[in-house]
């Protein structure tokens, strides 16, 4: 229902929460529709089960990284080893989201 209000007329506050409840309104459903609309997409597209098969893929590989360790004391030699081994540690930590432990190092020369 819309009105045509002329300059001189006055919206008291009652009318005014409503339009302003009614736009609310109207984003949020504006919102859940786009939401639903791209859900759906991704459904029939399939990206959300390629999405799983990709991250099992990753974590699978990392776990085998891990199980294939030995209990080998490492020997670090001067300083930018120690830097090289904190930096990669860190790193690795951050990516995977988890505790890590240093299992064996190697200078590439």
């Amino acid at each position: 229902m819309f009105y045509v209000v002329d300059k001189t007329s006055e919206m008291n506050i009652s009318e005014g929460a409503i339009y302003s409840l009614v736009a609310i309104l109207m984003v949020f459903a504006i919102l859940l529709i786009i939401i639903g609309i791209t859900t759906l997409i991704f459904k029939l597209t399939g990206l959300f089960e390629m999405k799983k098969e990709i991250d099992g893929y990753k974590k699978n590989n990392k776990e085998d990284v891990v199980k294939n360790n030995s209990n080998k004391e490492v020997v670090i030699t001067d300083d930018n080893m120690m830097a090289a081994v904190l930096v990669a540690t860190i790193d690795y930590q951050n990516e995977i989201k988890k505790d890590v432990r240093v299992v064996s190092v190697k200078k590439v020369n």
